[in-house]
């Protein structure tokens, strides 16, 4: 698959070849998507009807402790402003809290609020079982070895 053509690009005639990588890359994200949409679905059952999608994958990138927002935005590759909006958004809905930094003073670090915890004990409760159904589909090994291609370091290449 990863050398066979498929097709000429259609305004410069670029060959165009078939990938595994590229399916691989569009499969993941595909999985991403469904999986967000399937616990937001679960976790408006769970009477938290108004969490959105970007919320949920925000929530999701953070430490359970505490959290800078340079630090986020680095990882997230977003700019501070960006992090503090849907902080605030965030803190808004009571999901998340800004507090003074006890070592740093100067510094805000933000944190869970209990009700936030309350959604993200939720969410690893669901993961829990999207695990045993995956489990039971492909099996234990066949997961850990794709976890193991997901975490393949493309700097070795």
């Amino acid at each position: 698959m990863s050398t066979k053509l498929t097709r000429k690009s259609p305004n410069a005639g670029y060959d165009l070849v078939d990938s595994h990588a590229l399916s691989l890359t569009q499969a993941t994200e595909s999985f991403r998507n469904h999986m967000v949409q399937w616990l937001l679905s679960r976790l408006h059952e769970d009477g938290f009807p108004d969490l959105k999608a970007s919320q949920l994958t925000f929530m999701g990138s953070l430490d359970c402790g505490v959290n800078f927002a340079a630090e986020l935005a680095r990882t997230l590759q977003v700019s501070r402003q960006a992090i503090h909006k849907t902080v605030r958004e965030l803190e808004n809905s009571g999901w998340l809290a800004t507090r003074p930094d006890e070592a740093l003073g100067n510094q805000r670090v933000i944190v869970f609020t209990d009700e936030g915890e309350r959604i993200m004990a939720c969410v690893r409760g669901h993961f829990l079982t999207l695990d045993k159904v995956l489990i039971k589909e492909f099996g234990e090994d066949q997961i850990a070895e794709f976890q193991k291609l997901l975490n393949f370091d493309l700097n070795a290449i």
